[in-house]
């Protein structure tokens, strides 16, 4: 038994979340003071997003512990809260060059992802059930503000509305689920609820445990639009701006993925195989890993198909986020560490690829006024920096050498193939080619198609520094000993 924490120790463990609370504090109080003083807000938005990832660095080499009997300090909540911190910065980068929606209310805009980044600290960082779902709420109330911040448009109100309902819906599911669970743990901390689910699993009381295990699996399913749960995201990406469409493809989904990771790894711990590869009881780990099976395929192949057939830029990436998202969950589906170590890796991969997909978008909608493929034609000799990044990004979402979007699949397909799940590893692959396909409508309109406009050259020094940025990491990113180091370590923190 661990030994009690002084009140002052268990502050220094959440210096990262009361940075970030500050930093929202400041930012609408700034907002409400000086409204159109747009450069202040976003120094003092960077500012404190550096200063917490400074803090969460430091706390990497820290043992784990939990904190206020809710707040979970370990690697791998460390590692996806800097990840949320750094995509939430390249975000307010992106919306800073917006150059289609200036003026007020970008400081509205950037206290809201900072107070998504807080709950996404929440989210990944605990095993209690209510702290999840606060996490949980916290982000999802402020993406669909988010979706409906530029009150004008009128299909970022009608993406927002779409947001809500489907949201509001899965949220209540999802607590059904929760109390569910509480009404047969007598308590709201996953680790509490583990002996219970091994013992209802040894009984054979199946439905018992299969029917909140659903519900919790809807929720998630929202968060990272795997089928059936995505219709939601075509319509939302589309009808938002391109910065926060790019923090609901990659933020949001990412963290979702972590939470779901932390809450299936520990709630199912005395059932998951280890080393020894022997399951506790098999009938209903046999029957949650056809389950994740079957939904994977059927998100992989929905996803990549629905892709080939749109021309607006966002909708495309929606459907093809959504691809990537069944991607992950064939990791997640094996059910065993090595199968949540390339769920993982494969998460911080896609981080960079998709990021500066979106970032690609925004810049050549700057320049050409339009954000469907034929208005990309002929810009990529015109701005050889972003033309040179968005092929990269391409190549990477695709999965070809030498990105790491092409060694984050080889390595979910190895875990895969290992762990018995041939059909899912050939669906990846096969999904792999269909992609090509869409994905290089793009690179033609760049660099084969004649231009279509004569509109001139609009200077975004910031937005090309920031994809070469990204765009290098995508490619330095195949050689991944570190990150394959770093998600073995986060498992492992997990007490694996």
């Amino acid at each position: 038994m661990p030994e009690a924490m002084s009140y002052l120790d268990a502050i220094k463990h959440i210096f990262p979340e009361l940075a970030m609370t500050c930093a929202l504090c400041l930012v609408l109080v700034w907002e409400m003071a000086f409204p159109k003083r747009n450069g202040e807000k976003a120094i003092l938005t960077l500012g404190f997003l550096g200063i917490t990832s400074w803090l969460l660095i430091q706390r990497l080499n820290w043992h784990p512990a939990t904190v206020f009997g809710m707040v979970r300090v370990d690697y791998f909540a460390t590692i996806f809260k800097l990840f949320i911190v750094a995509c939430t910065a390249c975000v307010v980068i992106y919306d800073i060059q917006d150059r289609r929606h200036q003026g007020a209310g970008k400081g509205e805009t950037w206290f809201l992802l900072l107070t998504a980044c807080l709950g996404s600290f929440f989210l990944v960082g605990t095993t209690h059930m209510l702290l999840l779902y606060l996490g949980l709420e916290t982000l999802g109330l402020c993406s669909y503000a988010l979706a409906g911040i530029h009150k004008r448009d009128r299909l970022g109100a009608e993406a927002a509305l779409k947001y809500v309902i489907y949201g509001a819906l899965a949220s209540g599911v999802m607590l059904f689920g929760i109390s569910l669970l509480y009404g047969l743990s007598g308590s709201l901390d996953v680790r509490d609820m583990t002996s219970m689910v091994a013992t209802l699993s040894a009984d054979g009381r199946i439905a018992e445990l299969f029917l909140p295990t659903l519900m919790l699996l809807v929720g998630f399913g929202f968060k990272l639009s795997l089928f059936p749960f995505q219709w939601w995201a075509p319509d939302v990406y589309q009808g938002v701006s391109t910065p926060v469409a790019g923090f609901l493809a990659v933020g949001s989904k990412g963290v979702a993925l972590a939470a779901m990771i932390r809450i299936f790894a520990v709630l199912f711990g005395e059932l998951i195989p280890l080393n020894n590869g022997v399951i506790a009881d098999a009938d209903f780990m046999q029957i949650l890993i056809v389950l994740l099976g079957v939904l994977a395929a059927v998100t992989m192949i929905f996803g990549n198909l629905a892709a080939l057939r749109q021309d607006n830029l966002k909708r495309m990436l929606a459907y093809s986020s959504i691809g990537h998202a069944g991607y992950m969950l064939v990791g997640v589906s094996l059910m065993t560490p090595s199968g949540f170590e390339a769920a993982l890796l494969y998460a911080l991969v896609y981080f960079p690829m998709t990021l500066g997909a979106f970032g690609a978008i925004q810049y050549f909608a700057n320049q050409s006024g339009t954000e469907s493929i034929s208005g990309l034609k002929g810009l990529g000799f015109k701005h050889p920096i972003a033309g040179a990044a968005t092929i990269v990004f391409l190549a990477a979402l695709t999965g070809l050498p030498p990105t790491a979007g092409f060694a984050g699949k080889l390595y979910l397909m190895t875990a895969a193939w290992d762990g018995g799940m041939f059909v899912l590893t050939l669906i990846i692959a096969l999904m792999s080619v269909v992609s090509l396909f869409y994905y290089f409508r793009i690179a033609k309109a760049l660099y084969l198609a004649k231009e279509k406009t004569t509109a001139s050259v609009v200077s975004l020094p910031l937005m090309s520094g920031l994809l070469t940025l990204l765009a290098a990491a995508t490619i330095y990113f195949m050689d991944f000993d570190l990150l394959v180091a770093v998600a073995k370590s986060g498992i492992i923190s997990m007490n694996f």
